[in-house]
């Protein structure tokens, strides 16, 4: 999706002057994105760190409340991320004060088609999670263990979406040549309005 925001071939690395910000520092899309002077990568490593802090020599930052100003970013890149942050919603919240207007936020999540209604799988009250189903987790190379999953999103993410200030399109993928097979290969943009 960011090849054709960038109306880019569908091969090679990804050469641009547009600043991005991208959750991960590992990867394909990271891979393909590096040697770019405006790209930055990160991860999350907890709340024991402040987000900017550097840790083993990888920035993070933590979506609920970064470190950068304002209007900083043309996109940023989330895959599979916003699930596992408890209060998303503050998190979008927290992308859209950073992108630049007109700027994209580009991401994949867990998301039920048919259904109305975010499911909160998993909530934090008095720093303590409680869970409402059966805990699920997804793998994660920064933990052996994985990573809790507190929501599986919804059409309700989109309505949520547009009253933050965003513009959300849906794009269903299907293509082998990326290994990009069944019903559910969802990447969402959502451009700051």
């Amino acid at each position: 999706m960011l090849r054709r925001e960038l109306k880019m071939k569908n091969i090679g690395k990804i050469t641009t002057t547009a600043s991005i910000l991208n959750a991960e520092s590992t990867g394909g899309l990271h891979n393909s994105l590096k040697h770019n002077v405006n790209y930055i990568s990160s991860e999350y490593f907890g709340n024991k760190y402040k987000s900017g802090e550097m840790v083993n020599g990888i920035l993070h930052v933590n979506l609920l409340d970064t470190h950068f100003d304002d209007n900083k970013f043309d996109f940023i890149l989330t895959s599979d991320v916003m699930e596992h942050i408890p209060e998303p919603y503050q998190a979008f919240r927290e992308i859209r004060r950073i992108l630049k207007p007109g700027g994209a936020h580009i991401f994949t999540v867990p998301f039920y088609q048919t259904h109305y209604f975010d499911e909160k799988r998993a909530e934090i009250r008095d720093n303590r999670v409680i869970h409402h189903m059966e805990p699920m987790y997804h793998m994660d190379p920064n933990n052996p263990n994985g990573i809790l999953v507190y929501n599986i999103f919804s059409l309700e993410m989109v309505l949520h979406l547009s009253r933050i200030g965003f513009r959300t399109v849906m794009h269903k993928l299907y293509d082998f040549r990326y290994g990009i097979f069944g019903n559910n290969g969802i990447v969402f943009v959502s451009r700051k309005v």
